[in-house]
């Protein structure tokens, strides 16, 4: 059974159980509109589609149904890990990218199945671990959905990543540090924040982001990006057009269709286009005569 690679802390235990619902048509449909409601709310930002669509697709997260608020406490792994085994529980088929060689600037193809992409499993002291600078000690946990939502609209490099760190962060003796100060992480330098995203990622799930591809032209290897949010890319358009075929053939309604499990609409589309074959054959066959 395939479970989260980091989890959800409830009563000191991280729970790592999740269920897509049925890949129907309504289930497509939800990912197919994904850019039409980036239009039409010129607001949302990436992290709150991805939290809309995992509302929208998961049956049950963490042994209990879906709440949004489930869903943004998911740390980022998880939630592009949730993404791309959404795309695998639609269609686990044979995947092929675009990728241009960084050496000779010729284009080439790679082709990938997501399901054999690794998954890196959350570190032992996930979700959450002590650390110590000279502004004192604290507490750094790993970032969820919520903490991408809250930053995703700072332009301001600097300032997302001092919320980020507000936010990651917690005091352990509340108010004071080994100076007898107050903790401030403002005054914070590069150095230690390269030693806090150090320790964060050493307990953070993480999953392939990108592959190593070799350039049939020049035999040099370059990493070619494996974005986690495929499934929300795909078009509508094949949707509508079995949708308006079984309609015409079989005057069912479109929540008929929608509702039907792919493998069940699919196999009605096969019989009308085997039925349309058998037509065209009888119609060659009888101009003969």
């Amino acid at each position: 059974m395939v479970q989260l690679p980091g989890g959800i802390s409830t009563d000191g235990r991280l729970k790592r159980s999740f269920r897509f619902k049925p890949v129907t048509g309504l289930l497509e449909l939800t990912l197919s509109e994904c850019a039409m409601r980036a239009l039409r709310q010129p607001g949302l930002t990436h992290p709150e589609q991805v939290t809309t669509v995992l509302c929208d697709t998961l049956e049950m997260l963490a042994d209990k149904p879906v709440s949004k608020k489930c869903v943004q406490a998911l740390c980022v792994g998880d939630r592009q890990f949730l993404m791309r085994r959404l795309a695998i529980h639609i269609d686990d088929a044979l995947v092929w990218l675009a990728a241009h060689c960084g050496d000779c600037g010729e284009s080439f193809d790679v082709s990938l199945r997501y399901s054999e992409l690794p998954v890196k499993p959350a570190g032992e002291r996930f979700p959450e671990t002590m650390i110590e600078i000279d502004q004192g000690k604290f507490k750094v946990r790993v970032p969820n959905g919520l903490d991408q939502e809250c930053i995703a609209a700072i332009d301001d490099e600097a300032e997302a990543t001092h919320v980020l760190l507000k936010r990651l962060t917690s005091e352990v003796n509340k108010g004071k540090n080994r100076s007898g100060n107050e903790l401030d992480l403002s005054n914070i330098n590069k150095d230690q924040i390269e030693f806090i995203e150090g320790e964060v990622e050493q307990m953070a799930p993480e999953i392939a982001m990108e592959v190593l591809a070799t350039c049939p032209h020049c035999d040099i290897d370059n990493r070619v990006p494996v974005s986690p949010y495929s499934c929300m890319e795909q078009s509508g358009r094949q949707l509508y057009s079995e949708v308006h075929t079984l309609a015409s053939n079989y005057h069912w309604s479109e929540h008929e269709i929608l509702t039907m499990p792919r493998d069940r609409r699919h196999m009605y589309l096969g019989l009308i286009d085997h039925g349309h074959n058998m037509n065209s054959n009888n119609n060659i066959y009888g101009s003969t005569n």
